[in-house]
């Protein structure tokens, strides 16, 4: 070999080895953006790990000291950061202390805003750095354990949500593999590696893909231990305000553009026999919490910008649950997706981008309950308080002949309703002794019969929850008048209360027992099947009847299975029995070897070197090549194991047959031991498992 060839070796890598091993860690960055979505996040962390590799790799061969140019770029790179820092309007020390908390506590997709960036951009310039540093040096692992590093980052901030189908960790494996098959120096041809690594590769991203695609419960989520910001109110619930609105009805609240439909104000989910309350505790965006109902399968997006006129209080409007807020400091709460300004809503102006439950009309007639092994959070939605006897008559009377989750609704939603009328200056209140009024009070009695959507949503809840079904209650508005310029206003006549009941894989449903209430969207009729027998009347109690409620869910478990496990185990078994295939065969070829006594013991060693890329050629005699191996590897006993071979092979009445003797075994041992030394790391991990020699005979 000539010297610049021996430079080449064993100085400076050449520019294919520079390229992979910068493409290695920008793989893995490519993780780290998914938790921002968008083609611009991608671009950035790819240039803030390239371009210090680049510029630590170019300084370096223009003769500079590798560590006095680390030590350049990585004051560099902290300058950046703080540029940034800066520009967020925050110090450096406290924008890279409280990163973390700051990206696993705001809403995904993240925005693209300087303090979100510093964190990402200064551990991809690092990365970059590290990688850049030992790439100057002939090594195949400091790439693949700087893209490791990235992508284990990107996936503890998405909480492996990310990359949900594993093509980042496909592109990683693939870029590993094709790097120390064409890079590796080795007398091998890289045409046959190829070939050889080929099968492995599609058999291990199969693996990798069809692993990222079993679903996993109880997966740890990291948002789910940092603690957001609180912040704690007692501000009362805004049914009361329904009557005052009712009573104004003229009165513009706020108005709105953009995506038009109903908007929610507050949720509400525990009640009393008082009144319903709404959250106090309120936290910024990303906040989680426990007791979350999982959402709907389908979903629909809307973005609506508000402007808030004489609304009052300090919650805003929006089309659903939150997921993104522009335009003011709100905080959420976690379990309701309810908005709240604390310093108030006059005069505010925001944008909101929200999510609803929307699900297939069609799907409804057949909609089910959760399963009750599910372990959800179902008890808030059905705890009901000491109910007078005759709503509980009343409530076992209005769901006979209800054989589903969904007829239940309708049928006490067309209950409810009934001839009853809305009065705007009806009696208000939510207590049990107003909604017995309401629904069983003799005509012309005070509040009988009629009442504002307050009534009508709390008397849908009580019944509901005490027919087994999961409901809660909204206070929001109808979508408004639309103005010429096409923005809408939304007025005291369109406040409204209505309830939503949880059925399993659709969500929340909306249900309007209100007349002429306007919630946008249609429903099928499910009409009841006649009772055969009349209801008993119920036994009341502090709680729903365990037994009423056990029954309608185990009648509708029926119809609900276990999520499936045939791609868990699909991965798992595949996973299993291709190298547990390939120890099964290698074990069959050895214990052959065995049995054939020298020539046996000989051809271990010529598999051997087979496992370093270096095959013996048919033609060479074998003692010709045991003194190349001895010479090579420094393993002097395969001098003797390939005279021994050759002699069982010619000598004249050697049969050639029979087990290798203790000496020959321990021959085999070592130079087997000097040869394995020879090779990378990875082939060395790699070594039991590589099919390469099966094909040899």
């Amino acid at each position: 070999m000539s010297g610049a060839g021996r430079t080449e070796r064993a100085g400076l890598p050449g520019a294919a080895a520079l390229v992979w091993s910068a493409s290695l860690p920008a793989a893995g960055a490519l993780s780290v953006a998914t938790a921002w979505g968008g083609w611009r996040m991608p671009l950035l962390v790819v240039a803030a790990v390239v371009v210090p590799f680049a510029l630590l790799v170019t300084v370096v061969r223009l003769g500079v000291g590798r560590w006095a140019a680390t030590a350049a770029l990585t004051a560099l790179l902290v300058l950046v950061a703080y540029v940034l820092g800066a520009g967020a309007g925050t110090t450096f020390v406290g924008t890279v202390g409280d990163a973390v908390p700051l990206l696993l506590t705001e809403p995904q997709p993240l925005a693209l805003r300087a303090d979100l960036l510093v964190a990402p951009v200064l551990a991809c310039g690092l990365v970059g750095i590290a990688v850049g540093l030992r790439s100057v040096r002939p090594t195949r692992l400091a790439p693949l354990v700087g893209g490791l590093v990235l992508y284990a980052a990107g996936a503890f901030l998405t909480g492996g949500r990310g990359d949900r189908v594993g093509v980042v960790a496909a592109l990683l494996l693939v870029l590993a593999v094709l790097g120390w098959c064409l890079l590796d120096e080795t007398g091998e041809p890289r045409r046959r590696r190829l070939v050889l690594a080929g099968p492995v590769l599609v058999v291990a991203v199969g693996v990798v893909a069809s692993t990222a695609l079993v679903p996993v419960s109880g997966a740890f989520d990291p948002r789910s231990v940092v603690e957001p910001p609180i912040v704690r109110t007692d501000v009362s619930s805004p049914l009361p305000q329904l009557a005052a609105w009712a009573a104004n009805p003229d009165v513009e609240l706020f108005t709105t553009a953009g995506d038009t439909g109903p908007t929610r104000l507050v949720v509400l989910d525990e009640y009393d026999g008082t009144q319903w309350r709404a959250a106090t505790r309120y936290g910024p965006f990303g906040a989680t919490a426990d007791d979350v109902l999982p959402a709907g399968e389908q979903r629909r997006r809307s973005t609506m910008a508000v402007r808030v006129a004489e609304l009052g209080g300090s919650w805003l409007p929006a089309p659903g649950t939150p997921t993104g807020v522009s335009g003011t400091e709100a905080l959420v709460d976690p379990r309701t997706g309810t908005l709240l300004e604390p310093a108030g809503a006059a005069d505010a102006e925001y944008e909101v981008t929200a999510e609803v439950d929307d699900p297939d009309p069609a799907r409804l007639p057949g909609a089910t309950l959760p399963d009750p092994s599910a372990d959800l959070p179902l008890e808030r939605y059905l705890e009901l308080p000491d109910v007078p006897t005759d709503l509980w008559v009343y409530a076992g009377q209005v769901t006979a002949g209800a054989t589903t989750p969904y007829q239940r609704a309708v049928a006490v939603e067309d209950a409810v309703r009934g001839q009853r009328r809305v009065a705007e200056r009806a009696i208000s209140g939510s207590a049990l002794w107003r909604v017995e009024d309401f629904l069983l009070g003799e005509v012309g009695t005070a509040g009988a019969q009629e009442g504002t959507s307050e009534q009508f949503a709390t008397a849908f809840a009580l019944v509901a929850r005490y027919a087994g079904l999961p409901t809660r209650l909204v206070v929001g508005f109808e979508p408004g008048d639309e103005q010429p310029d096409g923005t809408r206003v939304v007025r005291g006549e369109h406040a409204l209360a209505w309830p939503e009941v949880y059925f399993d894989r659709l969500g929340w449903v909306a249900f309007s027992p209100t007349p002429d209430a306007d919630l946008g969207g249609e429903r099928p009729d499910a009409p009841l099947d006649p009772p055969t027998t009349p209801p008993p009347a119920p036994t009341p109690s502090a709680d729903p009847s365990p037994d009423q409620v056990d029954d309608h869910a185990a009648d509708d478990a029926g119809g609900s299975t276990l999520p499936p496990r045939t791609g868990a185990f699909a991965a798992g078994a595949l996973l299993l029995a291709v190298p547990l295939g390939l120890l099964l065969a290698r074990a069959l070829r050895s214990w052959g070897h065995r049995r054939r006594g020298a020539r046996g013991a000989w051809a271990e060693v010529l598999d051997a070197l087979v496992l370093a890329g270096r095959p013996a050629p048919r033609s060479t005699p074998a003692p010709v090549v045991g003194d190349g191996v001895a010479m090579r590897y420094g393993a002097p006993a395969a001098t003797r194991l390939a005279r021994a071979a050759d002699r069982a092979a010619f000598a004249p009445g050697s049969t050639g047959a029979g087990a290798p003797t203790t000496e020959d075994r321990r021959a085999v041992r070592e130079v087997r031991r000097a040869v394995r030394r020879s090779v990378p790391w990875w082939r060395r991990a790699w070594w039991y498992l590589d099919p390469r020699v099966l094909r040899r005979r």
